[in-house]
């Protein structure tokens, strides 16, 4: 077959004035979407975490009794007195009735510092692991092959987007993993702020981040990595490539040429969804955000549980 010496042309590259405008308007749009569903977000994660801590631990370290503490508030407030669990609106209910309503944003400093950065990385990253990427995808496509060639750069543009999409968020997670760690901890602090019942964490991110350097040392604030690795990448993977997919199968299936980054050959506006209507753009982000979440969420829960029992000495771990 003959293929063209150059797959892309060059008004597909990106220029990097586009990509930070990009980039800039993800991260902000990212942080004003997590501050809206941040009630939402932290009753899930107390329903998560329930039973993270083992309520017999007895070690007199500072530490060990505030992580107590915590798994002791954290029962009361998630789990009924006859031992149920309780649902998400009963959680709701209980956090403001004992926490007050500015409770439901508890942690979300951190949370909106680690969206913005990964919005905003995952846009830049994505572009510069598709241009990384590249030269060996274009390089098989000059290996013989009996497939149709367009069918060919069609499959390439699909794994050019997934590669890329799980690269980026393996990134990401490695830089901002301990803004995340912080941000789960401060949502777990359920002390009211009162004489009676203290918060664990009156200074915020500041004493989250001392209360664990004191015990594990910097490794503290990557507990639970190696599992959230694995998982982020999956996930963006799923969420960031399968996005990129989706638009590629659709164009596709319309006779659109596609190239090796998932664009429309000659397409002037660098923009792959351009052919896609609005909704079509919105039912293909909706599909993907709910397979790659169901998918990851188990995940979730193991790194998130890791993440709670750093600080506990290393006999006192449940895992």
């Amino acid at each position: 077959h003959n293929l063209p010496s150059t797959i892309e042309p060059e008004a597909e590259k990106r220029t990097s004035k586009t990509a930070a405008r990009d980039a800039l308007a993800g991260a902000c749009a990212g942080a004003v979407a997590k501050t809206v569903v941040a009630p939402i977000e932290r009753v899930k994660l107390l329903m998560q975490l329930q039973f993270s801590i083992e309520k017999k631990s007895t070690c007199k370290s500072q530490i060990t009794n505030t992580v107590a503490d915590l798994s002791k508030n954290n029962n009361t407030t998630s789990i009924a007195a006859d031992g149920r669990r309780l649902g998400a609106f009963e959680v709701a209910k209980k956090v403001y009735e004992r926490q007050g309503l500015v409770a439901f944003w508890r942690g979300n400093t951190p949370n909106v510092i680690r969206q913005g950065g990964t919005a905003a990385m995952n846009f830049l990253l994505m572009d510069w692991y598709k241009t990384a990427i590249r030269p060996i995808l274009i390089w098989s496509l000059s290996l013989p092959s009996d497939r149709d060639p367009q069918a060919r750069k069609k499959r390439r543009a699909i794994i050019s987007s997934f590669l890329s999409g799980g690269l980026a968020g393996g990134t990401v997670t490695t830089v901002l993993y301990p803004v995340e760690f912080i941000r789960t901890r401060l949502a777990m602090d359920l002390g009211r702020g009162t004489a009676d019942v203290p918060r664990l964490y009156p200074g915020g991110m500041r004493d989250v981040c001392a209360s664990i350097w004191k015990v594990d040392g910097w490794r503290g604030l990557y507990q639970g990595y190696g599992i959230a690795l694995a998982g982020v990448v999956l996930y963006r993977a799923l969420h960031l490539g399968g996005y990129d997919a989706v638009k590629t199968e659709i164009l596709h299936r319309r006779g659109h040429n596609i190239g090796i980054s998932g664009a429309q050959q000659g397409n002037t506006n660098n923009n792959t969804a351009a052919g896609l209507t609005m909704g079509e753009r919105f039912l293909a982000a909706q599909i993907v955000s709910l397979t790659a979440g169901t998918a990851c969420y188990p995940i979730d829960s193991v790194r998130r549980r890791l993440m709670m029992q750093a600080g506990l000495p290393i006999e006192n771990r449940l895992y």
